[in-house]
């Protein structure tokens, strides 16, 4: 009647019972139906002038209750099965917000492995002002119902903060009394991160008509004065004191239409004309053009190259003009002079792109790229100042137009690359590139 797969373990029993020991188990048996039965089997010795001469036994049939218990694991199985495959994360909090449950999207959001946090107290995770924000009671909108999905900013375990969608659900049992709290949320830095790109390109693309049309309407007016300017400076006399003041309006008027030119080779930019290059010669260009520059601003300037560097495909004088401007940006933030070092490696893919300042956006197309580092150990930019540096018109300079790092990042753009930043204040600046290989 016993399986095979029970009778070692009935076996066994039996014979710690004629050893004189009472024995509880549980074994499997077919019914003469062939029904397959649990039965919960308490057998016992019988002791005659202090020997044991036989066992009695009784057992009763818990097929009913073993079938609940698979069941109920069952389903506690598949229920986990699904808390932890879902993408949203998911926290569970007791009410002393203790956390209970804590799954595999949670960790991957905040860093926190379920090991370490599952007993703690949701508050030794989290800042006061974050808890308090997210387990408070939701607003209400205008019609009076309360906002059920929610945003905020959260610090995970290294200190990074994200922004997170999120749903607070009060956890009931079935007496419908509340036992706990329930967080649902998702990671959307990176829809933040775009909508604030959107945003500013909608901003730059009409910062940049305007910037065209008062261009155009200026650079007539200049050439009048620059014209009756120069006239005036042919009528006096060499030694006349008055051709000075005629000549520092003749200089301003130039330098106002070097800043018109930039603003039209911001507002409209040219589409990149590309072709297979060295980005050894680009740079060999730009040497000779800042050859001067560097030693009077006692610069050494650094360059290293990996030896297997493909070609690029980009536009010549674009890239050139890339690092122009990135060359000019090291000069001026290294007033007392310093180190200039430029390197170049091969990079298969792009793990992240970034928006220029550090945030994130979706992946440059999958590829090989040349990854082009430039640092200098200069000033350092301010954290504050970061989100703005490629922002049109934004300038630490006296004499600065702002427009410098707004075309650089219009040309990468153009080109389908990235461009990136690290900065520390008195430690220097980097500028990372992924320009498009050939």
């Amino acid at each position: 009647m016993v399986i095979p797969e029970d009778r070692a373990t009935v076996e066994t029993n039996f014979r710690n019972t004629l050893n004189g020991k009472s024995r509880i188990f549980e074994m499997r048996v077919r019914s003469q139906a062939g029904k397959l039965l649990y039965l919960s089997t308490n057998i016992n010795p019988m002791f005659e002038r202090g020997e044991v001469v036989g066992c009695v036994g009784i057992a009763r049939d818990v097929t009913q209750r073993k079938k609940l218990e698979q069941e109920i694991t069952e389903l506690k199985n598949f229920n986990e099965s699904i808390v932890q495959s879902i993408g949203s994360g998911l926290i569970t909090l007791d009410l002393e917000r203790k956390i209970t449950s804590f799954n595999l999207a949670a960790e991957e959001a905040l860093g926190w492995r379920a090991s370490e946090v599952i007993g703690r107290y949701f508050d030794e995770l989290f800042p006061a002002v974050e808890v308090d924000q997210m387990l408070s009671e939701p607003e209400s909108d205008e019609a009076g119902s309360p906002l059920l999905h929610r945003e905020m900013e959260l610090t995970r375990k290294d200190s990074k903060r994200i922004h997170i969608g999120f749903t607070l659900t009060p956890r009931r049992d079935n007496r419908n009394r509340r036992v706990g709290m329930i967080i649902s949320f998702r990671d959307i830095s990176q829809i933040k991160q775009m909508q604030a790109e959107v945003l500013r390109m909608d901003r730059l693309a009409s910062l940049g008509v305007l910037a065209s049309g008062i261009a155009h309407e200026i650079r007539n007016p200049l050439a009048g004065i620059k014209t009756v300017a120069q006239t005036l400076e042919e009528d006096f006399d060499p030694n006349d004191g008055k051709r000075e003041y005629v000549a520092r309006i003749i200089r301003q008027v130039n330098r106002m239409d070097e800043l018109l030119r930039t603003l039209f080779s911001y507002a409209r930019p040219k589409s990149p004309m590309r072709q297979s290059c060295q980005l050894q010669e680009i740079v060999n260009e730009v040497k000779g053009l800042m050859h001067q520059r560097f030693d009077k601003g006692n610069i050494q300037f650094e360059e290293v190259y990996a030896d297997d560097l493909p070609l690029i495909y980009v536009d010549f004088h674009q890239i050139q003009q890339v690092f122009l401007n990135l060359f000019l940006n090291a000069l001026d933030a290294m007033p007392n002079g310093g180190r200039l070092a430029l390197t170049a490696r091969p990079l298969a893919s792009a793990a992240l792109r970034a928006d220029g300042r550090g945030a994130n956006l979706p992946a440059p197309p999958q590829g090989l790229y040349s990854e082009v580092r430039i640092s200098d150990t200069g000033e350092g930019i301010p954290k504050e100042n970061l989100q703005a540096i490629f922002d049109p018109f934004f300038t630490t300079k006296p004499q600065g137009s702002g427009l410098g790092l707004s075309i650089v990042y219009r040309i990468m753009e153009e080109h389908h690359g990235d461009i990136r930043v690290e900065s520390a204040v008195g430690e220097g600046t980097t500028f990372s590139l992924l320009l498009p290989t050939a």
